[in-house]
């Protein structure tokens, strides 16, 4: 689908020519792609509410139009910049965005739109299929299951089962060198796939959020940073707060900031520190490569658990 140039001129006069505007190819959830010719003028927030009509997305305030630096950082456009504003990789061609959920929540019982539910489910698959969110062999067996059950509905057959399956993408690389062979997983997503008739496509939808917000590292975009010595850690921003991981471990986190304990974020050029809620603290300062000193030796409290996910269909 592309888009017509004038749709984004400032007057209906004469249209800007395409050679003043940059080809740019939009990435969906659903792996549709959508391509826009962006003008100089165009707003970012105007290119998010271009991509949203296309699904009828209400709530439109959970995601956002990203890409990759070229230290392959995941970066947001802003929605008070125009679009060619931002700092893209320095590359020829047509500029890559993709659509993804930007701000996550603890469940999905707290949306009120079936389409930003079937967003945050593709988002959640998508994730669960590259390994960005990592589970055991077992839970992607049943996880794939559950796809199976709300793409294609009621087991029918062996047969039927293994060739809808081998057509979606739900089974991440560690689960398949796990174990000996494509048979024997495909034997355990059956397995559970079986268990599940009479689901509706709803009810399996929901059943799989329930696993998935339950994974420890669900909703974190991590950034990578270093401390004054050099050593690499990972900042993990989530709707809980901001945790700093090992380099090696990005489900454990090491400290933990939940936002209700921030008063205050400041942020200049490569730094930026936290104000954080406790007379005995004092301000922490952070950057693209240092992160937090010997003074966040005292843990602050556990991260809260997940809400369940909802049980009732009808919430889709």
């Amino acid at each position: 689908m592309t888009l017509d140039e004038a749709e984004f001129n400032e007057s209906s006069s004469s249209c800007c020519s395409m050679a003043e505007g940059r080809r740019c190819q939009v990435q969906l959830l659903d792996d549709r792609k959508l391509e826009f010719l962006i003008q100089p003028k165009l707003q970012s927030s105007d290119l998010l509410d271009l991509v949203a009509s296309h699904f009828n997305l209400k709530e439109k305030e959970y995601f956002g139009l990203a890409y990759h630096d070229e230290t392959h950082h995941l970066n947001w456009l802003q929605a008070d910049r125009r679009v060619l504003e931002h700092e893209f990789p320095r590359r020829a061609g047509t500029l890559t965005l993709q659509f993804s959920v930007r701000f996550y929540i603890e469940s999905i019982a707290y949306l009120r739109d079936p389409v930003t539910i079937e967003l945050f489910f593709l988002q959640a698959k998508s994730s669960i299929f590259k390994a960005q969110l990592e589970v055991d062999s077992e839970t992607a067996f049943e996880l794939a299951a559950y796809v199976l059950q709300a793409t294609h509905g009621d087991y029918t057959s062996d047969e039927n089962a293994r060739n809808d399956l081998k057509k979606l993408p739900v089974l991440p690389t560690s689960a398949l060198k796990e174990h000996p062979s494509l048979s024997y997983c495909e034997d355990r997503v059956i397995a559970h796939y079986k268990k599940f008739n009479g689901q509706s496509r709803g009810q399996a939808i929901v059943n799989y959020m329930s696993i998935v917000e339950s994974v420890p590292n669900y909703g974190v975009h991590y950034y990578e940073v270093k401390d004054k010595g050099g050593i690499p850690w990972w900042l993990g921003l989530s709707y809980k707060g901001i945790a700093q991981y090992d380099h090696s471990d990005k489900l454990t986190p090491r400290k933990i900031f939940q936002w209700r304990q921030l008063e205050n974020l400041y942020f200049r050029e490569k730094k930026f520190s936290i104000e954080v809620h406790d007379p005995r603290r004092v301000v922490h300062a952070l950057s693209t490569y240092s992160v937090y000193d010997d003074a966040l030796a005292e843990p602050l409290e556990e991260l809260d658990d997940l809400t369940d996910a909802i049980s009732d269909p009808s919430t889709l």
